[in-house]
């Protein structure tokens, strides 16, 4: 029996009811064996973003046993019976999105700042790379050079981002590195799922001062009357009838010299682009999630194929065997045929329209399926105290 792991945000889901779901699903039977309600952080009852914010199980990554899962500002690590073992956070890294186990720690994508964060095997932050210090690579995608975070201001955890409102991210959040994975040569291919300029800059600010008069969710409102009345549809990145600036997706990498590159660039039209993987072959597969295609290309950044697969929302990958990709489609798992280009399986986890798929790993056989709910077996995260955090546990 094949079994995949697969992560989900539950969007729209009321605070307090479960924003986040994982599933197991037998590839065989194309049947859903086991759906569990996942751990929430603390602070999600002011995000007011009912698509994203801090909904949702987040990344998955297996080794050696081990099966690591995150939420908005935490990584949890379980056992093949679901025993907690730890646990991992830290004040700068949040809005987690995928999550890469290795063997001297874990790499987490940190998109609250632009940051490709690295915890050791004892939970301290032991490396990063903050993509908005590379000025050379900001200049080439034409992004802003202003460098909102400094070393230290990283190290030592001085903003605590598992705390922040969602609009904050508008400061901190301009690239949205959302997603990465090595490859066999070593080098570390990272995608930037919504880059935006320094025009969409003064456009934030200009935002920002109208949030401080208190004259934003007018304008708002403004707009969604204008909307209506011309009867257009709302895009998910903007309330806007008409969007000043737009954005950009792009992959990029790194090899063990340090040396950067850019390999892809492409526009955003509602969504950021989202899961980035690597054949053996050392070419590229990469969801682009406004359009619903998955593009194929080479180091060299030539694009060898684009295919759409779908209108939904594509969001997590996972390279099969035989050259089948498994890929998120909002609440469906599709089955994908990277040699004839054709969706060859549809597996529905929820009939929940609002159910989006975050993440896809494989679950190894000698894996128990997991509880019911992962909060009632570990307890309810509070907060934090630092690295530490808070935990309300349950009456035995």
């Amino acid at each position: 029996m094949t079994r995949l792991i697969i992560s989900t945000c539950e969007r729209g889901a009321p605070y307090p009811f479960p924003s986040g779901r994982l599933y197991v699903v037998d590839l065989e039977s194309r049947k859903v064996v086991q759906q569990t309600d996942g751990l929430e952080p603390p602070y999600r009852e002011i995000d007011s973003n009912p698509r994203g914010g801090m909904r949702g199980m987040r990344g998955l990554s297996i080794r050696n046993g081990e099966l690591a899962v995150a939420n908005y500002s935490s990584i949890f690590f379980f056992d093949r019976h679901w025993n907690l073992l730890r646990t991992f956070s830290h004040p700068s890294v949040s809005a987690i999105h995928e999550i890469l186990y290795v063997d001297d720690g874990i790499w987490v994508a940190s998109t609250a700042n632009d940051l490709l964060a690295k915890f050791d095997l004892s939970g301290e932050l032991s490396d990063f790379e903050y993509i908005r210090s590379k000025k050379n690579l900001m200049l080439q995608m034409g992004c802003s050079l202003r460098q909102t975070l400094q070393h230290n201001d990283i190290l030592s955890g001085r903003l605590d981002f598992r705390r922040r409102t969602y609009f904050k991210s508008d400061v901190y959040d301009r690239v949205h590195l959302n997603s990465f994975a090595l490859a066999p040569d070593g080098r570390l291919f990272i995608s930037l799922g919504l880059i935006v300029g320094e025009f969409f800059s003064l456009l934030v600010n200009l935002k920002t001062i109208m949030l401080s008069l208190g004259i934003w969710k007018v304008f708002l409102s403004l707009n969604r009357f204008t909307r209506k009345i011309l009867g257009l549809k709302k895009k998910m990145l903007s309330e806007l009838v008409v969007r000043p600036a737009r954005g950009k997706s792009a992959v990029i990498s790194f090899d063990l010299n340090g040396e950067w590159q850019v390999h892809l660039f492409f526009s955003v039209v509602h969504n950021p682009s989202h899961s980035i993987r690597i054949l053996d072959d050392g070419t590229g597969l990469y969801l682009d999630t406004s359009h619903g295609e998955i593009i194929h290309f080479d180091i060299k950044g030539n694009i060898l194929s684009s295919t759409k697969v779908t209108e939904k929302f594509l969001r997590g990958l996972l390279i099969l065997p035989n050259r089948h990709l498994a890929i998120g489609a909002d609440n469906v798992l599709l089955i994908f045929d990277l040699e004839i280009k054709k969706i060859v399986a549809e597996i529905e986890l929820s009939e929940d329209l609002k159910t989006s798929i975050f993440d896809i790993q494989a679950l190894s056989s000698d894996f128990d399926l997991p509880p019911d709910s992962l909060q009632c077996r570990t307890g309810r995260i509070v907060g934090f105290a630092g690295r530490d955090i808070l935990w309300e546990k349950n009456p035995s």
